[in-house]
């Protein structure tokens, strides 16, 4: 809705006065919770399909839109601008389709509803037999709140690392809806000292790890270096536990494929930090793999890689309108 990219443009503009910003905020979440409640009736697919018309409006007018043009140009960088521009549009529908399926978790994790199939290939089996958690990790394909679901049809407790909305009433109204994940959770800024807490105690972690990490190490991403946590791989190694890529498909509407793949183990004869890195570019691979494969489904609204420095970008007409 035009309104609504109207208040976000508005709101970077009066960020530094606090009173017109909550006020702004509260303003946003109403909006926000009336549209829900005015598109979100219906059965899951409905909802869903309401979703993808609404992202298709909204996400190309926002400041993201570059980001995911940009990422977009970087992972397919032979594809001619029309193409790319018809993909993010195709992107911004599927986001809009998970926005909206907020509204109808409960739904669509309804175990007796079977919109939700795990497939096994050694991930979740490896957890089991060990009687010890893992730390599962995926990109942000399709709707990536089904990892929940499928832990929870695994029975395996696990905790979610996630980032809060900057909009606190907001992040109040999708924390009422992220309830039926049936999980634990812990917000970003905690991670690093709670993680190892929640692993002790015996609950698996699940964490998304394909965008940017100032602070992380360089690993080749599409065959371009970005920066790239380690933590995952590092606590897999000191803890001895297993690292468990996991890949969500949305396969019709508000139906859904995850697909938990073999622990990815760290090569023999290679110091931690090494190891560490062998095998966070080895979970690239996969992640590479099952982006190309569903470019539409992968959400890229965040600047993935390092802004180039002294050379002109591909595709630079869109990139910087």
């Amino acid at each position: 809705m035009p309104h609504l990219h109207f208040l976000a443009s508005l709101g970077r503009k009066i960020d530094h006065v606090p009173a017109l910003r909550d006020l702004l905020w509260r303003l946003e979440a109403a909006m926000l919770q009336q549209l829900w409640r005015a598109i979100a009736a219906g059965d899951p697919e409905t909802v869903s399909d309401r979703g993808e018309r609404l992202g298709r409006l909204i996400g190309p007018r926002t400041r993201k839109h570059r980001h995911v043009l940009r990422n977009l140009a970087t992972v397919f960088p032979d594809w001619p601008i029309l193409r790319i521009e018809a993909m993010a549009a195709r992107v911004w529908g599927a986001v809009g389709r998970t926005m909206l399926e907020y509204a109808c978790l409960d739904r669509i994790g309804d175990p007796a509803a079977n919109r939700v199939r795990v497939v096994d290939l050694g991930g979740l089996e490896h957890v089991r037999h060990t009687g010890r958690p893992g730390i599962f990790v995926a990109p942000h394909l399709a709707n990536w709140n089904m990892l929940p679901v499928a832990a929870a049809q695994a029975e395996l407790p696990l905790t979610v690392v996630y980032r809060r909305q900057s909009n606190p009433a907001i992040e109040a109204l999708m924390a009422d809806w992220r309830m039926a994940l049936g999980c634990g959770f812990l917000k970003v800024a905690e991670a690093a000292r709670r993680i190892p807490r929640e692993l002790r105690q015996g609950r698996s972690v699940g964490l998304l790890m394909d965008q940017r990490y100032d602070r992380g190490v360089a690993i080749p991403f599409f065959g371009v270096p970005a920066p790239t946590t380690l933590v995952p791989a590092q606590l897999a190694l000191q803890l001895g536990l297993p690292l468990v890529p996991a890949r969500i498909e949305r396969r019709a509407g508000a139906r859904f494929v995850v697909t938990v793949h073999r622990p990815v183990e760290a090569e023999a004869g290679l110091n931690p930090q090494e190891a560490a890195v062998g095998m966070t570019a080895r979970v690239h691979q996969l992640f590479e793999r099952w982006i190309s494969a569903a470019p539409d489904q992968w959400y890229c609204g965040r600047r993935r890689w390092p802004r180039p420095s002294g050379r002109k970008e591909k595709h630079t007409r869109f990139l910087t309108g």
